[in-house]
């Protein structure tokens, strides 16, 4: 039992209530409900609307800044950027845009990127990974295998397969491209969990053609298990949903 257990869920409150904030305000950001050609609320006013305090809405401030979403000066105070300034790799950043945008909006966008980037990082892999590389790529598989109809641990080790191969094509800049993955699998998986199953055997293949070093057949077998699941996922976003009674 903790000594300080006062203190302890104090600190926990105001973790939750920064936290709070900070998505609030960020998805207000996105959805453009604060712009920057509009006064940032001041820290007063935001305050007393989150009945946070002063050292809460402060560093709420400078978590919104740090992901480019807001800038903050002493002479001109706080003002919104441009989306261009936005960093969209942030993990925070992609699940509040993603909760302000149309789901297959999203995912096409998405998936555009994952075709620019993972057949060529599976070619990459595949000359240059050594062999603790492909033993996790390895792992990750078998992890898959074993997953069967847990929704988390299908997720999990899905993502760990991509970025083991991300992580195998030995750029350091391409282990950031490992939200984006993940905020694509998390949306495959709601909207149709049985992708997982169906898609497996690709993910064998990939396994393959890296374990064998041939770049050629790892580029080829990730683009089609990215494209063949974007047109499965695709087609469920688009189907109607069947209604409830």
């Amino acid at each position: 039992m903790s000594k300080h257990p006062r203190l302890s869920l104090g600190r926990t409150q105001k973790r939750n209530l920064f936290a709070h904030v900070v998505e609030d305000l960020g998805t207000r950001i996105i959805k453009g409900d604060l712009t920057p050609d509009e006064p940032f609320p001041i820290e007063a006013d935001l305050g007393r609307e989150f009945g946070a305090s002063r050292s809460v809405i402060r560093e709420a401030v400078k978590s919104l800044a740090a992901r480019g979403l807001i800038e903050s000066r002493t002479r001109t105070g706080i003002r919104v950027m441009p989306p261009i300034h936005w960093n969209l790799l942030d993990p925070e950043v992609l699940s509040w845009r993603y909760s302000t945008m149309a789901p297959l909006q999203f995912y096409d966008e998405l998936f555009e990127v994952r075709l620019m980037i993972e057949p060529p990082a599976a070619a990459l892999a595949a000359q240059r990974a050594n062999a603790s590389d492909v033993d996790e790529i390895t792992a990750a598989f078998a992890e898959m295998t074993r997953a069967g109809r847990n929704g988390s641990a299908q997720v999990d080790a899905d993502l760990r397969f991509h970025r083991a191969i991300l992580a195998a094509g030995q750029n350091a800049l391409l282990h950031q491209m490992g939200h984006l993955i993940a905020a694509g699998l998390h949306i495959s998986h709601q909207a149709a969990r049985e992708s997982f199953t169906i898609f497996l055997p690709q993910h064998g293949d990939v396994l393959a053609a890296i374990r064998t070093r041939n770049p050629q057949a790892a580029r080829r077998n990730m683009e089609k298990l990215l494209n063949e699941t974007c047109h499965f996922i695709t087609s469920h976003l688009k189907a109607p949903r069947k209604r409830t009674r």
